[in-house]
C-alpha cells in the first residue's frame, strides 16, 4: 500500500530508478497533484472493502468489517479505538479518509477534497520535494521539476513497471489517473464531477398571493365579481 511512511524511501538508491522507489501516494503526487493523491487514498480503501460507492449517487459510505464494531483488532490500526473506520485504517491518510465520511456518507468529491487538503498531503509533496522532483515555490503549488517531469513520463509509459509493483492496481491508477481503473462503473465513479445541489425555486409573487388568500386573485376580487 503506498502509506505516508514511503517518504524515507524516496532517495533511491545507486544503480535504481528514482521512480521504483516512490510509494504510491508520491506517484499518484507527482502525476496528478493532491486530488490525485486523495483519489488513490479512496481507490485503496475501496479495493480494500473499507468504502463503497453507489453509482447512482456517488455517496461514499464506510463499510463495517466483522469485529469492529465490538472494536475487536483496533489497536492495531492507525488511530486506535476511535468510533469510525479511521483505527482500522492502513495508514495515517486512510484514516484522514475515513474520518472525513459521516455515518450518512458524503459526496465523493467533498471526500476527495477534504483529503486533498490535509497537511498530511502536503507532507506527500514535501517527501517529493527533498528527492529533488518538485520544485520549492515562494507562492502557489509546487510544480514537477525537470528531473520529475523525466520521473512522470516514465511512469506514465512504463506500464510493465508498474504491473510488476505489488500495488500495481493503485500504481497504475495513481500514475494514469481514471485510465489506470479497470472496471467501467468505478471508472465513470471516478471521472464523473459530483451532481451540484437542487436550488429549490424561488416562491414567485402570485405563488405568495395563493399562499395567503387561497387564490391568485386580490382580497377583494370576489365581492367586486359578485
Amino acid at each position: 500500500m503506498g502509506t505516508y511512511a514511503a517518504r524515507t524511501r524516496v532517495g533511491g538508491g545507486r544503480g535504481v530508478a528514482m521512480d521504483e522507489q516512490l510509494g504510491t501516494y508520491e506517484i499518484a503526487y507527482l502525476c496528478g497533484g493532491p486530488e490525485r493523491a486523495a483519489q488513490t487514498v479512496l481507490l485503496a480503501l475501496h479495493a480494500d472493502h473499507r468504502i463503497r460507492v453507489p453509482h447512482g449517487t456517488r455517496r461514499v459510505e464506510t463499510v463495517e468489517r466483522a469485529g469492529e464494531a465490538d472494536g475487536v483488532d483496533g489497536a492495531a490500526g492507525a488511530g486506535g479505538g476511535g468510533t469510525g473506520g479511521e483505527a482500522f485504517a492502513d495508514d495515517v491518510l486512510q484514516a484522514i479518509a475515513l474520518a472525513e465520511i459521516p455515518p450518512a456518507g458524503r459526496m465523493f468529491g467533498q471526500v476527495v477534497r477534504a483529503v486533498a487538503d490535509s497537511p498530511l498531503v502536503d507532507g506527500v509533496a514535501a517527501s517529493l520535494q527533498e528527492a529533488g522532483l518538485l520544485s520549492r515555490p515562494l507562492v502557489g503549488a509546487p510544480r514537477p521539476t525537470r528531473r520529475g517531469r523525466a520521473v512522470r513520463r516514465r511512469l506514465h509509459d512504463d506500464h510493465d513497471g508498474l504491473a510488476e509493483r505489488p500495488d500495481a492496481g493503485l500504481a497504475r491508477f495513481a500514475a494514469l489517473g481514471s485510465a489506470g481503473i479497470a472496471e467501467p462503473r468505478l471508472r465513470e465513479v471516478f471521472e464523473t464531477p459530483d451532481p451540484k445541489p437542487e436550488r429549490r425555486p424561488s416562491k414567485s409573487f402570485a405563488d405568495a398571493g395563493r399562499g395567503l388568500f387561497g387564490t391568485n386573485r386580490g382580497p377583494h376580487e370576489d365581492e367586486a365579481g359578485s
